[in-house]
């Protein structure tokens, strides 16, 4: 039987606020996991790809780390993304967090020096499992590392005592459906908005969905769905993310859709990091006039 502890339910992957002059605005921090929360989710994951973990320096990234988890005081799990370009810089990186009190890590395998294969993905997150206190997810998101974690792969890797998840943010339903199949004691996260209703009615854990940054209680209605078994529910959903999803599209920079929805919220200001272009006006006029037409639908659940 299987014991090991589980992450489930809605994680969103927050944005990180930032002021005008590109510093960690505290203040909007709080009010963005304070206003999740109150959302109904099951825990906050700070620094992944929606945060911009890869693009802030190690100085504001332990500062995200340090105000999120006083802001969040063990209400939920704070996870925490450690991407880098090497095993032993993920290492480093995660060992800084230890220090500060994190548990829990998100990381995927090493960009730029790519792992030769699927043992090179093993070889990894054993290296991690082996030299960290605290639990690991495990990162799939080949849109970025250019490499997937099969789901033979994945199965392997849970069977390692420190890795508590994987998390799946590919759009390839064929390869998580059979990862789902594999691992029917659980363990798996969906990261990918498309996929949130059918992995959870297939299995899965949670779903970690950017958009839940500005629609907490939507996701969750959707997770509380799946608990339910409540399927046209979780139809009527999911035909909800298809069509409010296609708001990221406005811009090449999905990221800073995600901060000005967070904006027209009144939880932040939409300034992004130095790598991340703010959006134009004209994209600004576009989004608006999409929401005007779509954004009732979303939220009326």
């Amino acid at each position: 039987m299987d014991t090991k502890e589980r992450l489930r339910g809605i994680i969103p992957p927050l944005v990180t606020p930032l002021d005008e002059n590109r510093n960690i605005d505290k203040k909007s921090l709080k009010k963005l996991i304070d206003y999740c929360i109150d959302g109904g989710v099951s825990g906050i994951f700070v620094l992944g790809s929606c945060g911009e973990g890869s693009a802030l320096g190690i100085e504001k990234k332990k500062t995200v780390v340090k105000y999120a988890l006083k802001y969040i005081n063990g209400r939920v799990p704070l996870l925490v993304g450690a991407l880098e370009t090497s095993s032993e810089k993920v290492l480093e990186e995660i060992k800084i967090y230890e220090n500060l009190g994190a548990k829990y890590f998100v990381s995927a395998v090493p960009y730029y020096l790519e792992p030769e294969d699927q043992k090179g993905i093993i070889k990894h997150y054993q290296f991690l499992t082996e030299n960290i206190k605290g639990k690991l997810i495990a990162y799939n998101i080949p849109s970025y590392v250019h490499y997937d974690i099969l789901p033979q792969t994945m199965k392997y890797l849970l069977k390692f005592p420190r890795l508590i998840a994987i998390k799946d943010s590919t759009s390839n339903w064929s390869l998580f459906q059979k990862a789902l199949v594999l691992n029917k004691t659980g363990g798996m996260l969906s990261g990918n908005e498309d996929l949130c209703g059918a992995a959870l009615i297939f299995g899965a854990d949670g779903c970690v969905p950017c958009l839940a940054n500005a629609y907490p209680n939507f996701y969750s209605k959707l997770y509380r769905c799946a608990g339910e078994g409540d399927i046209e529910g979780i139809k009527e959903c999911q035909e909800a993310i298809i069509q409010m999803k296609k708001v990221l599209e406005f811009s090449k920079n999905w990221i800073a859709v995600v901060k000005y929805l967070c904006f027209r919220k009144g939880l932040m200001q939409p300034y992004t990091s130095f790598d991340v272009s703010e959006l134009s006006k004209e994209e600004k006029e576009n989004i608006e006039d999409y929401l005007m037409k779509n954004e009732y639908s979303f939220t009326k659940k």
